[in-house]
């Protein structure tokens, strides 16, 4: 195992992976896909468009020289597009008609280090441009200083906003998304299982209980499961807000959920759950009848989830002629056989209780259990630690945690040079703000872990018949 030293903590490579809202649920590789609307979308719904293909790495994403993978996208009025990418320390720009215009626009200090570049963007309407930036993963001293930058949108030049830290020793933080409040800023801190209020020069925990290093780690829908012994586990990611500012949903990519936390006077009150048996929801967006849009980039979907929690799957990876299901008798989970608990990843039979806290690795059975309690094998099998099972028909089903991973025996890619665009790990959505791409839905595949032999990082868009709610304070 590949592992991360000189650093704040050890973090395997399995928990790095998952650190840009990498899920550990990773289809088996080989599996052929190509991308296309659900057969269970809504007839507004489009096909993807490729906007952008970015180089994949040489060799493995996780060591030098690293590939480009965009990680989260903003959109400024006039339809500028700032596509982060960590792996080369950039932000790039793309125009109004969605061509590359400077790449990069943003060039922060690079120390060539896996995991430490900015992550999360959000464009002010005001005419500033911030960016979460994560160098506590980093063993140089050159590095950036973790926390948020503000950035000028005509020029690159960007300067430290806010430093985010804790104070507990050797347990790093993880800025990652950003939403707008009224006069600051709320960042999620993906290892830490808190959101940030952020201010020029300080920020303060706004929702969720910040760790100690002490006691217990905390259990509330925030936080994500427990730190195992490979290093921390990846929580709160995704931010979006409803229209009136009353009410804030966050994704828990560990835990395969949707948090809402209502909001009063822009203070936070107590999380509640709103969706639940998703795979590992990463990026949020939401269009003006307050539709959730979810980059479920562990299950490689796009999610359209109603106020009322019901979930439609928008665009999906299909498999391709010859396929077969690879799921026996022996694994599937049924209600009668066991349960399974999201937060901790344990799992009851009749057998007895095992909780699979240490990450196992078995290279000939080509099974892999993480902290969380995500089993893939190579047969193409998936069954994560939030009771998501398989079926005999082979559908998924995000909202009630069903989910079956199928393998082709033809092995055959997509032609990238056809244009057929696929989401290999998709890490964001933001909506189009010029008039003709309003029901645009802008979407970046990380593919940092990639089900395809050659990852396909890239940026791609889909018009789903809605438009999009507006970024404002």
């Amino acid at each position: 195992m590949m592992v991360l030293r000189d650093m704040r903590t050890e973090i395997s490579r399995r928990t790095a992976l998952k650190t840009l809202g990498v899920s550990g649920v990773v289809l088996a590789g080989g599996v052929t896909a190509i991308s296309g609307q659900s057969d269970d979308a809504s007839d507004d719904v489009g096909e993807l468009e490729l906007v952008y293909e970015f180089e994949p790495p040489e060799g493995s994403p996780q060591e030098p020289p690293f590939g480009q993978h965009p990680e989260n996208v903003a959109i400024d009025p006039f339809g500028n597009k700032f596509v982060s990418v960590p792996s080369q320390a950039q932000i790039w720009k793309f125009g109004p008609e969605d061509e590359l215009v400077d790449q990069p626009f943003v060039q922060f200090d690079s120390t060539e280090e896996f995991l430490v570049g900015p992550t999360g963007v959000e464009y002010d309407p005001s005419g500033r441009l911030y960016s979460a930036f994560v160098s506590d993963l980093s063993s140089s001293e050159d590095a950036e200083t973790n926390g948020v930058y503000e950035i000028d949108d005509e020029n690159g030049e960007y300067e430290l906003y806010a430093e985010i830290s804790n104070d507990v020793e050797d347990f790093p933080t993880f800025p990652n998304d950003i939403a707008l409040l009224e006069n600051s800023l709320l960042v999620t801190d993906s290892f830490s299982g808190v959101i940030w209020e952020v201010k020029r020069g300080r920020a303060e925990v706004w929702a969720g209980e910040l760790w100690d290093g002490e006691d217990d780690f905390p259990t509330g829908p925030l936080a994500p499961p427990a730190p195992a012994a490979a290093g921390p586990q990846f929580g709160p990611n995704g931010l979006q807000f409803t229209e009136d500012k009353r009410t804030l949903y966050v994704a828990n990519t560990a835990k395969g959920t949707i948090v809402e936390i209502p909001v009063f006077e822009g203070n936070a009150r107590e999380p509640e759950v709103f969706v639940e048996g998703l795979v590992a929801p990463d990026g949020l967006a939401m269009d003006v009848d307050e539709n959730l849009y979810v980059a479920d980039n562990g299950a490689n979907q796009i999610l359209r989830i109603s106020p009322n929690g019901d979930v439609e799957v928008l665009a999906e990876n299909e498999a391709m002629d010859g396929e077969q299901e690879t799921t026996t008798e022996a694994e599937t989970t049924t209600a009668e056989e066991g349960t399974t608990t999201a937060e901790d990843g344990t799992t009851t039979d009749e057998a007895g209780t095992t909780t699979p806290e240490e990450e196992t690795t078995t290279a000939e059975a080509g099974t892999t259990t993480p902290e969380d309690g995500t089993a893939t094998a190579e047969e193409g099998t998936t069954t994560p630690g939030d009771g998501t099972t398989t079926d005999e028909e082979g559908t998924t089903t995000p909202g009630d945690g069903t989910a079956t991973t199928e393998q082709g025996d033809d092995q055959t890619e997509p032609d990238s040079e056809g244009g057929v665009p696929v989401l290999d790990q998709p890490a964001d959505v933001t909506f189009g703000t010029t008039d003709d791409q309003l029901e645009t839905l802008y979407i970046v595949n990380l593919a940092l872990t990639s089900q395809f032999e050659e990852p396909r990082p890239s940026f791609v868009k889909l018009d789903v018949g809605v438009d999009g709610l507006p970024v404002e304070r």
